[in-house]
């Protein structure tokens, strides 16, 4: 039979490089021989990778590992019998598919083999993966089988239904695929299949999709199921977080038949996550991790971990229970306070009516419940009972909140009838039970599921989850940051070591989140009346009179709340033992204005969502003429300035600026779910395990830290790489406004434009201002504009430097 094949010229225009293409054959006993059209980059010293495409795609969806793997990987593409430009044959099942690809991998490749596949093609490779010498599998979007309580995803079922309508005499499922992923690929997808007569093997692969024991595929798809769950080699699951069809609860029962698997989800990818994210990077950086270029362990493996003693840990919720006879305030906000005896007892009957319901020890709780008593009492509760948080920011917005919920999967969401609604309403977390402050349809509510029972609480461990915190997304994505009991347990001691918290005095936060650690440190928390979502609404009038009606010693304040506090005493007092500034950056003249309020000692601590503190922050008040000072490194902290090197970051000398890296025994267990984020943050320094930040610093001769802002807001010039803090000090110190210096153009050739913090639309600053900005900088400013310099949601301070570059470049173009 022969074989339709494109033209060179089509080749071309898809990007690949006609040479790959060639038809080989393949024999099996018993059976017809058969042709498969594949792409082929020819011979790689480190063995061959063979590419597994589904329905209804083929060899082209791999595009990027052809590119990308060779030529240390021989990779190979194949487009399966039926399917892309491989010869039209009879009706295939996923037992023959799984045998001619044994055949093909024994026939035509040899050494070291890895197996890649999507889609369908998981099965199909899964399922020959037993019958191989496979050293690593890597899988797309895929599934062994319906998730329990799963229904078979609309666009499969809808399919199945009208299959030969669909899927054969129309193009429907081949456009409505090709259509999940952007313009430039979806001619090359769609080309194979243009005929209905081409299109035979598409209808067939979706009515072979067994779905009960009756379907004639069901055993060969439960092999590859038993294959996957004994998998003895290492495997990878690269993830489109909003795939319509192998959603992520496939995600997850992959993860519970395979626990040994890494993982990476791209939260915004679709179906078709190998064409449209970097996955090929993923798995090569993959591949020279847990193979090594000569298939030996990576040093990342042994990298040391703290490990907390333990019998000499102490978990975050002891503090609440010692105090569980104390009638005193724990706790106070615009509602009115809570003491610790009602807060303990609320969350222990929460704790045991979660687990009367069914809540097991690990399981994870979305928090969808505002800041105040009621979620320090779920928090707690859910503790208790042997939960882990999911934590999310509400600056996220109703798309970013689906987005990170359903990527950390918990089993169970704790919220208010609003936010319930919500939930359920816009997806965010399919299948998890719902518990509800009052009451909600189908929930468990704290108003009539009380527990009756004195059942024993389950004992925490330092090393079980404690939490999956999301970062705020103000310096970048959302990533999510897992915590540990031990981590938890860590970061509150240090926290009362280093800043000497009072059980009696307490503090006043204008960060919502911080008031978490309230009942675990023991001590009295605040939460003034602001909305939480804008901290600059925390005057001197609002702020005096928490000091008034409380016995706070200490404010851990956003820059926006200080600025607006500092700007508002006129000339009035609100005295503080500690003010703790957080949000860098933190100017010297914003320290000082709110020292002079508060009389306080004022620090700006450094620390991240991943490690929180790390520096004692003292120096606020110091001017330094670089950056941030946020003091020294913190007992039980370890901080070295390593070189932007990503393949091979070295320490840099002392006093030298680079990236800060950190390693603390309170520091992250790992980003759930973010292999490639993960393994790019962490650097072995001596066999430690070290965190690599993000920020830009350098370490004083003295062992302060002083903090020159993040990596990614560098200005990455022609001839040199410059911290924006070093551009922007200076300026803004000679104009007393806050300003930004973004980088214009394309990395490497970028030229600073400098944005003056003042009301209105991006413009020219005037003459006068633009001759003083160039005067007190020690580099060329291309450009110097004035307008609104737009700032994330959490501290209103951070400015959002992509949505500044953006507008500054379409401003200086003229559009």
């Amino acid at each position: 039979m022969t074989i339709e094949t494109p033209s060179v010229a089509d080749w071309e225009r898809w990007g690949i490089d006609p040479q790959w293409h060639r038809t080989v054959r393949i024999e099996r006993s018993g059976v017809a021989d058969v042709e498969w059209s594949i792409l082929d980059t020819g011979e790689g010293p480190r063995g061959t990778i063979v590419c597994v495409h589904g329905n209804p795609t083929w060899g082209y969806l791999w595009k990027d590992f052809l590119e990308t793997l060779r030529p240390e990987w021989r990779v190979i593409a194949v487009d399966q019998t039926g399917m892309g430009w491989s010869q039209r044959s009879t009706r295939r099942t996923l037992e023959e598919r799984v045998a001619e690809l044994v055949a093909f991998c024994e026939q035509h490749t040899s050494g070291p083999l890895v197996l890649a596949a999507h889609d369908w093609g998981g099965p199909v490779a899964l399922g020959a993966a037993s019958s191989l010498d496979v050293r690593a599998v890597i899988l797309g979007n895929t599934g062994v089988g319906l998730p329990e309580n799963t229904k078979v995803p609309p666009l499969i079922s809808t399919a199945r239904r009208f299959v030969d309508l669909l899927c054969r005499r129309t193009s429907v499922f081949v456009s409505g695929t090709a259509a999940m992923t952007k313009k430039q690929y979806r001619e090359a997808l769609r080309a194979p299949y243009r005929k209905a007569d081409r299109r035979a093997a598409v209808a067939d692969f979706v009515t072979d999709i067994p779905l009960s024991e009756k379907d004639e595929s069901w055993l060969a798809l439960q092999k590859s199921a038993d294959n996957l769950s004994n998998l003895q080699v290492p495997l990878l699951l690269v993830w489109g977080g909003r795939d319509p069809v192998f959603h992520d609860r496939f995600l997850a029962d992959l993860l519970r038949r395979a626990p040994h698997a890494d993982v990476h989800r791209f939260p915004e990818a679709a179906h078709l996550v190998p064409l449209d994210e970097p996955m090929a990077a993923v798995a090569s950086s993959w591949l020279n991790d847990v193979l090594g270029p000569d298939h030996s362990t990576n040093e990342f493996v042994n990298s040391k971990r703290d490990e907390v003693d333990p019998h000499s840990f102490t978990a975050i919720t002891e503090a609440l229970r010692s105090r569980s006879q104390d009638k005193s305030a724990a706790f106070t906000d615009r509602s009115g306070s809570v003491s610790w005896e009602s807060l303990a007892i609320e969350a222990q009957d929460i704790a045991r009516m979660l687990m009367e319901a069914g809540l097991e020890v690990g399981d994870r709780v979305a928090m969808l419940v505002p800041p105040g008593a009621e979620l320090l009492a779920a928090a707690y509760g859910v503790w208790l009972a042997g939960g882990a948080l999911v934590v999310a920011d509400s600056g996220l917005g109703a798309r970013g909140l689906r987005t990170v919920l359903r990527g950390a999967n918990p089993q169970w969401v704790f919220g208010t009838s609003k936010t319930l609604t919500a939930a359920r309403t816009l997806g965010w977390t399919p299948g998890a039970r719902m518990v509800c402050t009052s009451r909600f349809p189908r929930a468990l509510s704290l108003t009539t599921h009380r527990s009756t029972s004195q059942s024993q609480l389950p004992p925490l461990a330092p090393e079980s989850e404690a939490a999956v915190v999301h970062t705020s997304g103000s310096t970048g994505p959302a990533k999510p940051v897992r915590y540990t009991h031990g981590a938890l347990a860590a970061q509150r001691d240090v926290i009362s070591e280093s800043f000497a918290m009072s059980s009696e005095h307490g503090f006043v936060t204008s960060f919502a989140p911080f008031i978490l650690l309230g009942p675990a440190l023991g001590v009295p928390c605040v939460l003034p009346d602001i909305d939480v979502t804008k901290p600059s609404e925390l005057d001197f009038d609002r702020f005096a009179q928490v000091l008034a009606s409380s016995q706070v010693d200490v404010a851990w304040l956003s820059p926006a709340s200080a600025r607006r506090i500092a700007a508002t005493a006129a000339g009035r007092k609100a005295a503080l033992r500690l003010v703790m500034l957080a949000g860098a950056p933190i100017s010297t003249e914003l320290a000082t204005a709110i020292a002079a309020v508060t009389d306080a000692d004022v620090r700006s601590p450094w620390g991240m969502t991943e490690a929180m503190p790390l520096t004692d922050g003292v120096g606020a008040t110091q001017q330094i003429g670089d950056g941030t000072n946020t003091g020294k490194v913190l007992n039980g902290a370890k901080a070295v300035v390593v070189s932007l090197d990503d393949s091979n970051p070295e320490p840099v000398a002392v006093g030298e600026w680079g990236e800060l890296a950190v390693h603390a025994s309170w520091m992250f267990e790992g980003y759930e779910r973010q292999w490639s984020t993960e393994h790019r943050s962490e650097v072995s320094i001596d066999g430690v395990r070290f965190h690599r930040t993000g920020d830009l610093g350098r370490i004083a001769a003295n062992g302060d830290v002083h903090q020159l802002g993040r990596l990614q807001h560098a200005l990455f010039l022609a001839t040199q790489v410059v911290p924006s803090a070093l551009v922007e000090d200076p300026i803004a110190k000679g104009l007393g406004r806050q300003v930004a210096a973004v980088g214009i153009g394309p990395r490497g050739t970028q030229v600073i434009a400098v944005v003056i913090q003042a009301e209105g639309k991006l413009r020219l600053a005037d003459p006068q201002i633009t001759a003083s900005v160039r005067a007190s900088s020690v580099f060329d400013i291309a450009a110097v504009l004035e307008g609104d310099l737009p700032v994330d949601i959490r501290h209103q301070s951070k400015v959002k430097r992509e949505l500044l570059v953006e507008s500054a470049s379409t401003f200086l173009a003229g559009r």
